[in-house]
């Protein structure tokens, strides 16, 4: 079994089945602007690597010419074949590039990483204050504070975010930091309703008991909810926020939708009510706002995490050890209500 400086080298893959495996791997020689860190706390991002694995994601099968899909040159994804898993990675570093300067041997630093003992991190950034769990959410934090600055919201409106998901958690903080009098989570799986009371929901609502989100968030709000967030990548929560969305109000889909849309109705609400959808994406730069992009999200998300401002509020969860990852990480697919964000302390 291959090992560094005593430590065993293993990542854990993935295919369609959803049957992950620990497989073994070996490292080259370190590539000077970067640094070898040993792993302490790796997360998943659930939807996208899903897509990935699956081979539903739009990238796994058409090639984008500038911003635009190709899907006259389809290549169908090879889903059988194992792919590596996780999404963030924290830890110390073992190892520095001759020409790094800001790092050094014993630094703890986080970095995008897969679930591997050992790693070679090209832009690792120390935690500084920051905690590794919260470190570990950074990525959902930056897609949820892009959504909620595109949804513009303002002090005393009503919103609605579907899906509690770890990018729904967040946006639910955002949302209030935002200055919203009202923020109704909605979410089929109870430990993700009281996740969301944690994380500043003023009501929390399981959509299996709503015969009509138009209805209902008229009840809720006189006019419906100004803002509606999608952040659950179901197109039936998307015709949702649809209904629920006031008069010339704002739809925000922030989710990575995977498949055909089924269950979208553009002939009512939509088509009544000048709806505006806005699209929101963290990592598509420029933004929307001059002097905006991903690396400002990144470092405004560093500034309220150290200040306290928001919080990873029960994320990543759960948090398992090595010999229970794979079957927790194959619940992503197999059982998806047991899970929000699925980590491994080494």
């Amino acid at each position: 079994m291959p090992q560094y400086d005593g430590i065993e080298l293993v990542k854990l893959v993935c295919n369609n089945e959803f049957k992950p495996r620990w497989e073994s791997y070996t490292l080259g020689e370190l590539d000077p602007e970067c640094v070898r860190v040993k792993n302490e706390l790796t997360a998943a991002k659930h939807g996208t690597e899903k897509g990935e694995i699956l081979g539903t994601a739009s990238y796994m099968n058409f090639p984008m010419h500038g911003t635009a899909f190709d899907r006259s040159k389809a290549t169908p994804f090879d889903a059988t074949k194992w792919q590596d898993t996780g999404n963030t990675s924290v830890g110390t570093v073992i190892a520095v590039g001759k020409e790094v300067k800001h790092l050094k041997e014993g630094d703890r630093v986080y970095n995008p990483g897969r679930f591997q003992t050992v790693a070679d991190f090209h832009n690792a950034k120390k935690l500084d204050g920051i905690s590794p769990e919260a470190a570990c959410c950074m990525d959902p934090a930056d897609f949820a504070i892009a959504a909620v600055r595109d949804a513009k919201i303002c002090i005393g409106d009503n919103v609605i975010v579907f899906g509690m998901g770890a990018i729904g958690l967040f946006t639910v903080q955002f949302a209030k930091l935002q200055g919203a009098m009202n923020v109704v989570a909605v979410d089929p799986i109870p430990a993700r309703r009281e996740l969301a009371l944690q994380h500043g929901a003023t009501k929390v609502v399981d959509p299996k008991e709503v015969a009509d989100f138009g209805v209902a968030a008229r009840e809720w709000f006189e006019n419906g909810a100004d803002v509606t967030i999608e952040a659950s990548g179901n197109y039936i929560a998307l015709n949702q926020c649809l209904q629920a969305t006031c008069y010339r109000g704002k739809v925000v889909p922030l989710s990575f939708y995977l498949g055909d849309a089924k269950g979208v109705y553009l002939g009512e609400e939509f088509h009544f009510n000048l709806l505006n959808i806005i699209s929101a994406r963290a990592c598509s730069d420029p933004q929307r706002e001059l002097y905006w992009n991903e690396q400002r999200f990144f470092q405004t998300l560093r500034t309220l995490y150290k200040q306290g401002t928001i919080k990873p509020y029960g994320l990543p969860s759960p948090i398992t050890t090595m010999d229970k990852l794979p079957e927790a990480y194959g619940k992503i697919y197999h059982a998806p209500n047991e899970v929000v964000k699925v980590a491994v302390k080494y």
